[in-house]
């Protein structure tokens, strides 16, 4: 048998749990009313897919004309139901994101425990790949799992060539890859520096150059909008907020317990500066890293950007929590099941951090700030009493 069929039918049963969930979810899930919002990012993807469908033109806001991929294949589905064919679309790319998410995991060697924990935080958190986008389903965000996660496996692989295919794609789907394969080309050449970089490094700077330019002439295609900001401005322009309003941190660390809980918590338990001498360890904090300025710098719904940096958080997170004793591991997952907000099925916009009054968002940063502090308590009392008696 084929080695790629076994994989699928060793498998089999992972891909029919995830299936099974999509389709409760579906069944459950009442998708949001954009017509009470209106800020959504909906409303700009729906002006992409009306110019792909009919022809329609209308002014498009940064960044969302640059992610004109989603919204087009979106547009080929025969049919005039935007949320529908936005369905089918994520659900093309829910498959391949998990499939290969395990890829990696498997990569890496992360054991079959862990890789539960991961895949189950991915599949019912609220803010996860299938809830949220059956919740908010005219978006762009799923395909982004996908796309990430392949550029880091091909990366430690060292399969630089295909990112010549792969870069244009992922950046059409969203801008946001390009700071990845910034950060790739920077690990490699600093990991590589003394064994003749440029001989595979030139595939990563020329596959990230050649997508940049594709990028840029099919953008040059679509109609010109007035607004021509960059993601350097963006950054820029939240930095000044963050400067005027500091409880922007406040918002941030309890956006970022709503998204991961308290399992984050393991990268900084066990972290030794020994680790950097593996590229591998080193790009995944350095992505890590990237997605945690994204969630206070990229935008006002902290807790989604930092969701979308599930390929490298939970990845780094799981990572050091499988060398854990488990007692630590049960406590932490034990005081990080609140984030995942199982019941109700139905999504609130009212649990989001990022947009609620400040007296909300100060007992969420309590609950995270003071869990955190139990565990790490737990963690000197239960590493002390492990040490061996001379």
């Amino acid at each position: 048998m084929p080695q790629r069929l076994s994989f699928f039918k060793k498998d089999l049963w992972f891909y029919t749990i995830a299936i099974l969930l999509y389709g409760l979810f579906y069944w459950l899930s009442i998708p949001r009313d954009y017509s009470e919002c209106s800020l959504c990012d909906a409303h700009q993807y729906t002006k992409l897919f009306e110019y792909f469908k009919f022809g329609t033109i209308s002014q498009i806001k940064f960044p969302f004309y640059n992610r004109p991929l989603i919204p087009w294949l979106s547009s080929l589905i025969p049919g005039s139901d935007i949320k529908l064919h936005f369905d089918v679309i994520n659900f093309l790319f829910f498959l391949p994101s998990l499939w290969i998410i395990r890829k990696l995991w498997n990569e890496l060697e992360l054991k079959a425990w862990a890789q539960g924990l991961g895949f189950m935080w991915l599949l019912v958190h609220w803010t996860g790949i299938i809830r949220y986008n059956l919740y908010d389903p005219v978006t762009v965000d799923v395909p982004l799992y996908f796309f990430q996660t392949l550029g880091f496996l091909l990366f430690i692989r060292k399969d630089y060539k295909w990112f010549f295919i792969v870069v244009p794609f992922a950046l059409l789907q969203k801008e946001s890859f390009l700071v990845e394969m910034l950060v790739l080309v920077v690990i490699h050449f600093i990991y590589h520096w003394r064994n003749e970089p440029w001989r595979n490094g030139k595939y990563l700077v020329l596959a990230t150059i050649t997508g940049v330019v594709i990028q840029k002439l099919i953008l040059a295609l679509l109609p010109g909008q007035l607004d021509q900001r960059s993601s350097f401005d963006a950054i820029l322009y939240h930095g000044h907020l963050v400067i005027q309003d500091p409880t922007r941190f406040v918002r941030w660390f309890a956006a970022m317990g709503s998204a991961f809980g308290l399992i984050p918590i393991f990268i900084f338990v066990n972290f030794r500066r020994t680790k950097f001498q593996s590229s591998t360890y080193s790009t995944l904090v350095l992505l890590c890293l990237m997605y945690g300025s994204f969630g206070l710098l990229a935008g006002e719904d902290m807790t989604r950007i930092l969701f979308l940096g599930f390929p490298f958080i939970m990845t780094l997170s799981l990572m050091e929590i499988q060398k854990s004793k488990s007692w630590p591991v049960v406590l932490t997952i034990f005081l990080s099941l609140v984030s995942l907000r199982i019941s109700p099925f139905q999504i609130d916009a009212k649990w989001s951090v990022d947009y609620a009054e400040m007296s909300y968002v100060y007992s969420w940063a309590i609950y995270y700030l003071m869990s955190t502090i139990i565990l790490l308590i737990f963690f000197f009392f239960h590493n002390k009493r492990s040490q061996p008696i001379n």
